[in-house]
């Protein structure tokens, strides 16, 4: 196990082999519980998902963190395979993660103005321009479906750390968009609606604004597809955008006013009663469902049983059951959080082990107290909670 890795008693370890000798779950093992395609959507967030694509609009999603937000985008882009050819062993989307001090342009690009100024002032002539600029998610999204030939048009292939061999689309995630200086969102709404952004800094004296659009270069695409010997055939679409809020902040009713809205809650228990499910009546993902998928196993429903009888994986559902509708908690746990805990007693477990066995629930305990209570006042409280809750039957 891990008793002689770390002891954090001042001593060092005088051989890397204990590290090397650790427990490691199986390269597949580890794909199959991150990969996208283990990912769950529920009826209600896929019809959500449909209806932003036919329109063309962003989904903005909200939910408590660890919900699986933005999960959803990284599912999208390797179920629509954008960008198809992808160099990896599955298309991932462009993420941006927002920040307090985000600003609308950030979105799109970046530009080194402190980089561009210190090297005018070496070379003691104009520095190009367009070294100091690198595209972000949504910049970035954009120039994809533009394609290569309109790109060079714009003479932005040398920004890029990789040229398209094609017009491609993309799923753009921007992540926690509520983090964001209130004007952000609102900023954004004009470029988001026409799909293309201005860069200033490549102003040049005399010449139009260097501007990045779909709706400006959309005649070029029309030309192209119009020539009988074009052997490509451009389809224009807008990237996929997923926008997603833990709502530590209200957004602008005028940027919610374009988007397709959906709340992410936390989907029912298959085999217990008494938590507030989602809004979707015929709800048909829960989380032993979700569980079963993501660590290949088969959850029974053991809730005669008393809890410290139960077989480890439906002791750990039981007890985040308990957690999420009986105990009053700073921070109830997350659906992540469960997983992951989820996949530690699987690693350091028999999935048959139930916790009678005394070292099993010793591990069951200790790592529930670490990967479930985010909260001192409920960490603090945490081993008496568990111990009380094993003494019980849990009974549908």
């Amino acid at each position: 196990m891990l008793d002689n890795l770390y002891k954090g008693q001042g001593t060092k370890l005088h051989t890397t082999e204990t590290w090397r000798n650790l427990p490691k779950l199986e390269v597949d093992a580890i794909d199959k519980f991150r990969h996208p395609s283990g990912y769950l959507a529920q009826p209600g967030l896929v019809a959500a998902v449909n209806v932003a694509l036919e329109l063309g609009m962003p989904l903005l999603l909200t939910g408590e963190p660890g919900c699986g937000k933005s999960d959803l985008a990284h599912s999208l882009a390797w179920e629509l395979n954008f960008p198809k050819g992808s160099n990896d062993d599955y298309s991932k989307p462009l993420c941006f993660t927002v920040k307090s001090d985000t600003q609308s342009r950030d979105l799109f690009y970046t530009f080194d103005t402190l980089g561009r100024f210190r090297a005018a002032r070496v070379e003691k002539e104009n520095a190009d321009a367009r070294q100091y600029l690198r595209f972000e998610a949504l910049g970035l999204a954009i120039l994809r479906v533009l394609g290569p030939d309109i790109i060079k048009e714009l003479q932005l292939q040398d920004c890029l750390d990789e040229l398209p061999k094609e017009p491609q689309n993309s799923v753009v995630l921007i992540d926690e968009i509520d983090k964001a200086p209130r004007e952000v969102p609102n900023d954004i709404l004009n470029e988001i609606g026409r799909m293309g952004f201005d860069i200033p800094e490549l102003f040049e004296t005399g010449k139009p604004r260097k501007t990045v659009s779909l709706r400006d270069v959309k005649t070029t695409i029309d030309s192209v597809n119009n020539q009988k010997n074009s052997s490509t055939q451009i389809t224009r679409h807008n990237p996929v955008i997923i926008i997603t809020s833990n709502r530590e902040r209200e957004l602008p009713e005028a940027f919610l006013r374009r988007c397709v809205y959906y709340h992410l809650g936390l989907p029912n228990f298959r085999n217990h009663k008494g938590i507030t499910p989602s809004h979707d009546k015929n709800h048909e993902v829960t989380i032993e469902n979700i569980l079963e998928t993501r660590l290949g196993v088969s959850i029974n429903n053991e809730d005669n049983k008393k809890n410290s009888e139960k077989t480890i994986i439906a002791a750990g559902v039981a007890l985040f059951h308990y957690l999420r509708t009986e105990v009053q908690m700073l921070k109830p746990p997350s659906i992540a959080e469960l997983l992951n805990w989820m996949k530690l007693l699987q690693n350091r477990c028999d999935n048959s082990t139930n916790l009678k066995d005394f070292q099993s629930r010793s591990i069951f305990i200790s790592s529930a107290i670490v990967t479930l209570f985010k909260q001192q006042e409920d960490q603090e409280q945490a081993g008496q909670l568990i111990q009380s809750w094993l003494d019980r039957t849990t009974s549908a």
